[in-house]
């Protein structure tokens, strides 16, 4: 009878767990203002956190956030983006080249 109620208190604590963190997968392509061709290894990551990932060979990323996270977008040559994730669950971002640096 123990173990019963020690799994279903187990149980009951992942649950609660699950709905207090709130992470959802952000998804997203990043191009060039320019032309709108697909920027590989763009920087993406959360701010004030150590999460982050880089697009792909395509542009795109993948990445699990918390409700209230800001995104922010770095790559050499191009000014950085920050996005406010609010209730998006696709976030599509057009850099735009920063010429001072080039």
């Amino acid at each position: 009878m123990r173990k019963i109620i020690l799994v279903s208190f187990l149980f009951m604590t992942m649950l609660a767990r699950q709905a207090w963190s709130q992470d959802r997968q952000v998804t997203g392509k990043v191009t060039a203002g320019e032309d709108g061709s697909s920027i590989p290894g763009v920087n993406v990551a959360v701010r004030g956190t150590t999460t982050g990932t880089t697009t792909d060979a395509t542009g795109n990323y993948r990445l699990s956030v918390a409700d209230g996270a800001t995104l922010q977008f770095s790559a050499v040559g191009y000014t950085r983006q920050e996005i406010a994730v609010g209730s998006q669950t696709t976030i599509n971002v057009t850099m735009v080249a920063d010429v001072a640096s080039l």
